[in-house]
């Protein structure tokens, strides 16, 4: 009877994982966003947003899922849970951001001079969950990223930069996105090297 009892505990905890998981897929898109940029000397952090992007941004993106990824990123919204994102990446938590913005820090300023931040929006999808938008800034551009569920994992459909008209520098009041010539790709390229 006690082996019974705990084959059940074993079994509803696994389940409740897994439900966890499947209720709420915004990890696992956070995961496959950012697979190729994995690396151990980029911080990565939630933060809603919309990156600046424009009407322009969205072309080819059906309106109902730039809805949702607009209504993902108002303000006020809670952080995504980047966490399932700790074995890629420094995770930067928001204690640590609300110190960066007070503080008015650059981003090479951020960390260390070596570890620069990626932050990363919250997902929107379509109401089918088929189907997700986000977007990534980093200190030097900020990049628009759609991705479809095939055969139950999350594969890119483009990726976008996002370039302002300002090139101020990276605003941690989250109003502004900075943006210069090289692109986000570049430079995480070069971060993740």
């Amino acid at each position: 009877m006690h082996r019974l009892a705990i084959a059940f505990l074993v079994i509803a905890g696994v389940l409740a994982v897994a439900g966890l998981r499947w209720l709420n897929p915004e990890p696992a898109v956070y995961e496959a966003a950012t697979s190729v940029f994995s690396s151990s000397n980029v911080a990565v952090a939630s933060s809603p947003s919309l990156c600046g992007a424009t009407a322009g941004n969205f072309q080819g993106i059906l309106p109902s899922l730039v809805e949702a990824f607009q209504r993902a990123n108002e303000p006020g919204v809670s952080l995504g849970d980047v966490s399932s994102l700790r074995n890629h990446f420094a995770i930067a938590n928001s204690s640590q951001l609300v110190a960066l913005e007070a503080q008015s820090l650059s981003p090479q300023k951020v960390g260390s001079p070596q570890i620069p931040l990626l932050r990363l929006s919250r997902v929107g999808f379509n109401p089918e969950h088929s189907e997700a938008l986000m977007c990534i800034r980093a200190p030097y551009g900020s990049m628009l990223i759609h991705l479809r569920k095939v055969d139950g994992s999350w594969q890119l459909v483009s990726q976008e930069p996002i370039v302002l008209a300002s090139l101020m520098q990276h605003n941690y009041s989250l109003k502004r996105t900075a943006a210069t010539g090289c692109g986000i790709l570049t430079f995480l390229a070069a971060a993740a090297a």
